[in-house]
């Protein structure tokens, strides 16, 4: 998984008015994917500086980060919430079975060579099931930015991808599926049209997919 090789700089761009938007559309597209108990446990796969699970934490699940990048993790303690942050690799997690209700990985598979032994990993360590934000190949996001600055060596899935993961894996799997941030620039346009899109079909730029065990 690729390192963050300014942690403070990376934070800061969620706290634009574009990362600050794009942040909450994200984040509310994967509330209502991730399956929820009154005081579950989320482990967040490929962290990074912690954002998402911070925000994952103020809605009172107990949230644990794991990202192998030493100063995101240095970054992300020094932030100072209730999460707790673990050095780890996404294909080999610290974690015995079923030690979290979900598990989430949050544009941070798209990092990771193997895409479908992290997803065994995260299916083996969580009892509920687990849900994946991904840059969607089918999207006006890809046109723009695919092969350029951060996301010059993303990977960009779809969802045929996810299902063929879950195919080579075995998996006996319920998935659904949603999109966002139709329109990348973040502008007016951009923020006037995206309550009027459909979540489906999946041509948004996150592509986020859920993987239910129940």
């Amino acid at each position: 998984m690729a390192g963050i090789n300014d942690p403070a700089g990376y934070e800061a761009w969620y706290h634009t008015p574009r990362g600050a938007w794009v942040s909450s559309i994200e984040f509310s597209l994967l509330m209502k994917l991730l399956p929820r108990s009154p005081e579950g446990t989320l482990l967040d796969v490929g962290c990074g500086t912690g954002h998402f699970s911070r925000l994952f934490a103020h809605t009172g699940l107990d949230v644990t980060g794991v990202d192998p990048d030493h100063n995101a993790l240095c970054f992300a303690r020094s932030c100072g919430t209730r999460v707790s942050y673990v050095d780890g690799d996404a294909s080999a997690l610290p974690f015995p079975e079923n030690s979290f209700d979900s598990c989430c990985a949050i544009t941070s598979l798209c990092f990771v060579e193997d895409p479908v032994s992290a997803l065994k990993e995260m299916w083996r360590v969580s009892r509920r099931g687990v849900i994946l934000g991904l840059l969607n190949r089918h999207s006006l996001l890809y046109l723009r930015k695919h092969g350029h600055g951060a996301y010059r060596h993303a990977r960009w899935d779809t969802i045929y991808d996810a299902h063929d993961w879950c195919r080579e894996l075995n998996l006996d799997v319920d998935i659904t599926f949603s999109s966002a941030v139709w329109i990348p620039g973040g502008g007016h346009l951009a923020r006037t049209l995206e309550p009027w899109m459909p979540r489906k079909p999946c041509w948004g730029g996150f592509l986020g997919v859920a993987m239910s065990k129940e």
